[in-house]
């Protein structure tokens, strides 16, 4: 995992989604749904915490 960028690392929280869609197939609520968003922000915010940054130098 060490050759691995941790932009790509973080994408594989993507997988996440499998388990939740696959309960949502066999519940049907609405409330579980919410588990996906919230699956989705997790991945996206350490998706762009780990992506390149340009800062101001001070």
């Amino acid at each position: 995992m060490s050759t691995s960028s941790p932009r790509l690392v973080t994408l594989l929280a993507l997988l996440g989604l499998a388990p939740v869609a696959y309960y949502i197939q066999g519940t049907g609520r609405t409330v579980v749904a919410l588990s996906l968003v919230s699956v989705v922000v997790i991945a996206a915010s350490l998706f762009l915490m780990t992506g390149d940054h340009e800062g101001q130098a001070s």
